[in-house]
């Protein structure tokens, strides 16, 4: 019972993936979506003091990224850890997640933001935020 209970998370997350092309997402794809997001937040939030180690290493220095990079790591980490927990209580409210990416592992080298809070839009995170498609490159 234990085990099943210690990897609880990571099924949920697993299990309640977006529907790559829907058009307009459900009460039900939006309920899990952001069940899973805030699932994730609290469990893998620390994953936001590598990632913002990393990108502040690579955009200013290494200096820089081993002392601003931590305080700006932790500040996001508590971010994703109050957000994925409001995600959590409020999930049956059919909005959209606080934490844009959604996930930690989503677009890990650009920088997290919050809110709106209760976007109530029907599009899901991954159409929200996905990039456009590079133009091709002339010979």
């Amino acid at each position: 019972m234990r085990t099943w209970i210690s990897r609880l998370p990571l099924l949920l997350a697993l299990g309640m993936g977006q529907p790559a092309l829907a058009e307009e997402a459900t009460y039900g794809e939006m309920v899990r979506t952001k069940l899973a997001s805030g699932i994730t937040n609290m469990a893998f939030g620390l994953a936001e003091l590598p990632k913002n180690v990393i990108n502040t290493s690579n955009e200013v220095n290494v200096l820089l990224g081993a002392t601003g990079g931590v305080l700006k790591g932790t500040l996001h980490t508590l971010g994703r850890l109050l957000a994925g927990t409001l995600d959590f209580i409020t999930f049956p409210v059919p909005s959209q997640p606080i934490t844009h990416p959604a996930y930690p592992w989503q677009q890990f080298g650009t920088d997290t933001t919050y809110g709106p809070f209760f976007d109530m839009s029907r599009k899901l995170p991954e159409e929200r935020t996905r990039l456009p498609a590079a133009a091709p490159r002339a010979p």
